[in-house]
């Protein structure tokens, strides 16, 4: 089509799925809750990937690197599958309608998708608790769904997740209802907790590992009587290690925004890169804070052992490892310390087993003077900043794990004492 065309070159960026042109408007076209990762086979057995972006019962729209024109199949389940062609003339960029030339389904096969196949693409989750709902008698569907939703958004999936798995659980027995039939679920915890649900007369629920421990289910039980029961299922796996993603970007930005503020004095490590730095050079002392006085104690170790090269620096060297201390005995009742000698520089490693810092207080803990919260590095660190020519930080929620590294050069004249 000649709009696709001028389209493609004059605003290549301008999305496709909403766009009229592309696509027919009509009251059947809709969009997924999320795109829907499908694979593209040719004839030839050729596999490529692809993700569902619009679709209404007669053509997909679809972003993929398939060859078009082409036809394909798309197996969109064990028992369902779709044959396809692409349109040319729609599109630009990876992004390509697809003429549904057929739609196989178990032994029947049709020329558009039908309502079954269309709900079950389209479908929100709000229609799924709805779906679900119509499972328990009438005088209990609103306390259902109701109860269903609640939990839901407390455990925060109800925005990022698919689609799940409906069942009906009788007799020792599972039926599927709606919903993924290709989800993989331990059989043993699925019974569990269909018999507590019927046991209690109540909603239970149960997150789950696999027995490879590569997928996590969040299973939900819910009573219809005496005997029976439905069960939702919902597989976890891709939220969690999106969220994961998410979190390690975040601390990649941030370990770049501190780094480039403090000329490369601070820096943030991940843990399995922070363990390198523990072990590296010779051990000179160690000690454990309980106390107060065990500040005090491993303030005077540190001032005894120090080389005569660090003579203008001891100061300094004293009051970073007493702020540190002093501040993994506030947050997180104690620590433990150890100096080590790195060829010709000092490292000093504090270790806690607090709750770690949030990653949105850490610029403000690190940077601004007199910052303190309770889960902070407390307003010290600041003069540690000042003092240690090198910083290294690891936290999360087993703890925090600071490592300074002082090398012999002028500094604070001021000598400690053992106070």
């Amino acid at each position: 089509m000649e709009e696709c065309s001028r389209c493609a070159q004059r605003t290549p960026h301008r999305s496709c799925v909403d766009c009229e042109h592309f696509m027919s408007p009509g009251p059947s076209r809709r969009k997924p809750q999320v795109p829907i990762n499908i694979s593209l086979v040719a004839v030839d057995g050729q596999r490529y990937a692809g993700r569902l972006l619009v679709l209404n019962t007669m053509e997909l729209g679809l972003e993929t690197r398939a060859p078009v024109p082409g036809q394909y199949r798309i197996y969109l389940k064990h028992h369902l599958s779709l044959d396809v062609a692409g349109v040319p003339t729609r599109g630009k960029g990876d992004i390509h309608l697809f003429d549904i030339i057929a739609v196989h389904r178990g032994k029947e096969t049709a020329g558009r998708l039908g309502n079954e196949e269309y709900r079950l693409l389209t479908g929100s989750t709000g229609d799924f608790i709805e779906q679900v709902s119509q499972l328990v008698p009438a005088h209990l569907q609103e306390l259902v769904k109701e109860r269903l939703l609640a939990e839901l958004e407390r455990s925060e999936i109800f925005h990022a997740m698919r689609l799940g798995t409906v069942m009906r659980y009788e007799k020792g027995r599972f039926r599927h209802l709606a919903g993924q039939e290709d989800l993989e679920l331990p059989l043993p915890a699925m019974e569990s907790l269909m018999r507590q649900a019927i046991h209690r007369g109540t909603h239970c629920r149960e997150v789950i590992v696999s027995d490879d421990g590569k997928r996590i289910f969040d299973l939900h039980g819910i009573p219809l009587d005496a005997r029976a029961g439905g069960l939702l299922a919902f597989d976890l796996t891709e939220i969690i290690e999106k969220e994961r993603q998410m979190r390690r970007q975040e601390m990649l930005a941030y370990r770049e925004a501190i780094a480039a503020v403090t000329n490369g004095r601070l820096e943030l490590l991940p843990s399995e890169e922070m363990v390198a730095l523990l072990s590296q050079g010779r051990e000179l002392a160690k000690g454990v804070v309980n106390k107060a006085t065990d500040i005090a104690s491993a303030r005077s170790q540190l001032c005894s052992l120090l080389p005569g090269a660090f003579r203008t620096r001891r100061y300094g060297m004293a009051l970073s490892l007493t702020e540190a201390l002093t501040n993994a005995l506030k947050h997180a009742g104690g620590g433990e310390w150890v100096v080590r000698q790195k060829e010709g520089a000092i490292r000093i490693i504090i270790k806690d087993q607090g709750r770690g810092i949030k990653i949105k207080d850490l610029p403000k803990a690190a940077l601004m003077q007199h910052y303190s919260t309770q889960d902070s590095l407390g307003c010290g660190f600041t003069l540690i900043l000042y003092y240690a020519d090198k910083v290294y930080l690891t936290t999360g929620t087993g703890g925090t794990t600071l490592v300074l590294d002082f090398h012999p050069s002028a500094g604070e004249e001021s000598c400690c004492t053992a106070s």
